[in-house]
């Protein structure tokens, strides 16, 4: 196991067949009529966001090896709130689970005025994938480096708009990051996901956004949005001439995304056992892992106890920003 960007992750193919290996004892036991009926997905946030293709990418999968179908249930509310309510409340059978996303874990311990515990609150079952945010701008500014947004910004203090996928989302602090880091001001303007950001990108509603490239990359490959650089450590196999914001004048700047798929608290055993199994056997398929790079995510199969570690490393990470910037959440 090893660090990838702040997250903890299978280091290699090897890890990943090891750990498929070590649940397969509790395969046996599980409920041979499951599932015999379809499963639904809850998604938190629009159609067209990184939140919802994964879900569509892996759900398709998942429908084919288990042989029911898999229904992609968009909620978007509140960075996600909506979503994640009912998946808590739903009866913890299996035929309800959530796609969870580092925005979820910051909105339930941050943002809620009553605090959710993710941990007891939800069964992790595995991540799906990690990724980096872009910075994408509107191609109408005189903005073409992350240097060039820096000084445009210190010139003009609260002229730009930037977007979010909603309070308290990552890419919400991820954009504050860059103000602390940089020294700057910007206005915040949320969304409910990162479809609708992107328009308000494209329309020249807001000037500035972070996404997932996922969701970024039909706009940047048509020009609509201008890509300035990506917010993790190293540059992106997929993007290699595009620079890191560490590299382009904020040295230590890393934020990193992740999807996993969760259940409700007290979800049998058995049947997280089978959808962590079956996830990690889809997460190995070449297309699969193909597919995810293309668009600059990386498949990454994890133990739900490897989900819960992140989860932990993510609320640590944006609460020590929010209580050393004090910004509200709100």
């Amino acid at each position: 196991m090893s660090k990838l960007n702040g997250r903890y992750v299978v280091a290699a193919r090897t890890a990943l067949a090891v750990m498929l290996c070590s649940v397969e004892p509790a395969l046996a036991a599980q409920p041979m009529d499951y599932p015999s009926r379809p499963i639904r997905l809850l998604v938190g946030f629009n159609p067209g966001g990184g939140a919802d293709i994964t879900a569509r990418t892996v759900g398709e999968k998942l429908s084919e090896r288990l042989g029911q179908s898999i229904i992609v249930d968009n909620r978007p509310a509140a960075g996600g709130v909506l979503a994640r309510s009912m998946a808590a409340e739903a009866v913890p059978d299996g035929y309800t689970l959530l796609i969870l996303s580092a925005s979820d874990v910051i909105s339930a311990a941050l943002v809620q005025g009553k605090p959710v515990d993710m941990r007891k609150t939800f069964a992790g079952i595995s991540t799906v994938t990690i990724y980096p945010y872009v910075l994408s701008t509107n191609p109408s500014l005189p903005i073409k480096t992350v240097k060039d947004l820096i000084a445009y910004a210190k010139s003009k203090p609260d002229a730009i708009n930037y977007g979010s996928t909603g309070v308290g989302t990552e890419a919400h602090l991820a954009s504050e990051l860059l103000n602390y880091m940089a020294g700057i001001r910007t206005t915040h303007i949320p969304y409910k996901g990162a479809a609708p950001g992107l328009i308000a990108l494209v329309g020249g509603e807001i000037q500035m956004l972070f996404s997932s490239a996922l969701s970024a990359m039909p706009h940047i490959k048509a020009g609509r949005v201008r890509l300035l650089g990506s917010s993790a450590s190293k540059r992106l196999q997929s993007l290699p001439d595009v620079p890191t914001i560490a590299e382009s004048g904020l040295p230590g700047f890393d934020v990193t995304g992740m999807y996993g798929i969760i259940a409700p608290a007290k979800t049998p055993q058995p049947i997280i056992a089978k959808l962590n199994y079956s996830i990690g056997e889809i997460l190995k398929q070449p297309e699969v892992q193909q597919s995810m790079a293309r668009n600059a995510t990386q498949a990454t199969y994890t133990t739900p106890q490897e989900l819960t570690a992140m989860v932990e490393h993510v609320e640590q990470k944006w609460r020590k920003l929010v209580n050393d910037t004090g910004l509200k959440l709100e």
